[in-house]
């Protein structure tokens, strides 16, 4: 039994604890009054840096981006080549020193036993003039654009390993298409030019034809050599360019063209769709509304007019919407109104082909 001292003392006490607790209870902070006590709140944690990949070089071999020179602690012979050419021009570069110096692009560099990558930033300018043939007059077209070469190289190196390793399946094809500001720069370009020859954006139709125009009429097909239309450029029978590759070089088969096309539509805000044929690749957009273009008028700016026939469907994938349909446009035979493909083209849409099912493949909206 606690005498009368000691029983006022617990008293005390117990009143400066909940004194405390009441104190405690006023002065927190609104909105963690909610909180389960029995919850530890976490403390922020900072978010990480990312991570700079610094390219590695061999031993005793630095790089200086400033200045574009790679060094060597001690003379040697090095061996450059110039990825950014086409293959056809693509010759082996011998120099000795302790250093050289590079100018923007892509190089393989080959010391001693050690043979490795080289990028060197900058920015290329390419200029692209076509004439267009618009409501019964041809009007000039051009468009000068940019390409950063950084990362144009980056993307060469990923997709030559891609093209290594890849099936030629035409579920690959809408990879290809590939957007940044220097197709977005080209868009703008081209809305601005069809505004001046008496163009309405809003007609989406015709403005489609429009920007095609662009890889029809502006990107060169390769010549053939050896049987393939990639050697030229890519040194290789076959292989699938980016966009952006092709809009490098400014030369590309019926995938390349028809991913440029795609690309273009796709930064101008159209859901679009990559074509593959038996032996062909066509670009595809959808339309809310489709006219077809009369054979006369055709002719007048194509005088393969007659192989032509309206060419739409849906997607090839089962697991895609079926309510979207697309209208095919051929990218490699010259002015071809959008909806339009080959006869042989069309008659094969739906068969099975050693590329996978022939069809619609369509392009990610993201």
């Amino acid at each position: 039994m606690m005498k009368g001292r000691d029983l006022f003392t617990v008293l005390i006490l117990a009143v400066a604890i909940a004194a405390v607790s009441v104190a405690i209870v006023v002065t927190m902070p609104s909105g963690t009054t909610d909180t389960d006590p029995s919850d530890p709140v976490s403390p922020a944690v900072p978010e990480p840096e990312p991570e700079v990949e610094i390219p590695s070089y061999p031993e005793g071999i630095s790089f200086d981006q400033d200045t574009g020179i790679l060094s060597s602690d001690e003379p040697v012979t090095w061996y450059v080549v110039n990825e950014l050419t086409e293959s056809e021009h693509k010759v082996k570069e011998e120099f000795t020193g302790s250093s050289i110096t590079l100018n923007s692009g892509l190089y393989t560099v080959t010391v001693g036993n050690d043979t490795f990558n080289v990028i060197v930033d900058g920015i290329h300018t390419n200029i692209l003039s076509w004439k267009y043939w618009f409501n019964g007059t041809k009007y000039d077209v051009s468009v000068t654009y940019n390409i950063d070469i950084s990362e144009l190289a980056e993307l060469t190196l990923k997709n030559r390993e891609e093209n290594r390793y890849m099936s030629s399946s035409f579920s690959n094809l809408p990879s290809l298409v590939y957007v940044n500001d220097t197709v977005r720069s080209i868009v703008a370009q081209l809305e601005k030019r069809f505004v001046e020859i008496g163009g309405d954006p809003t007609d989406r139709q015709s403005y489609a034809d429009f920007l095609v125009s662009f890889a029809q009429l502006g990107i060169k097909y390769p010549n053939w050599v050896d049987g393939s239309s990639d050697k030229q450029v890519w040194g290789i029978d076959e292989y699938w360019a980016k966009s952006l590759e092709t809009l490098f070089f400014m030369k590309g088969d019926c995938e390349d063209s028809a991913a440029v096309a795609c690309s273009l539509l796709k930064a101008a805000g159209y859901k679009t769709a990559m074509v593959g044929v038996s032996g062909h690749v066509t670009a595809a957009v959808s339309l809310e509304e489709f006219r077809e273009v009369g054979k006369e008028e055709i002719h007048s700016y194509n005088n393969l007019y007659s192989a032509f026939t309206v060419a739409k469907g849906t997607s090839a994938v089962a697991d895609d919407p079926q309510d979207v349909i697309y209208y095919g446009v051929d990218t490699t035979k010259k002015q071809v109104p959008v909806g339009y493909m080959l006869n042989g083209s069309v008659n094969n849409i739906g068969k099975n082909t050693k590329w996978g099912t022939a069809g619609f493949y369509p392009v990610t909206s993201d």
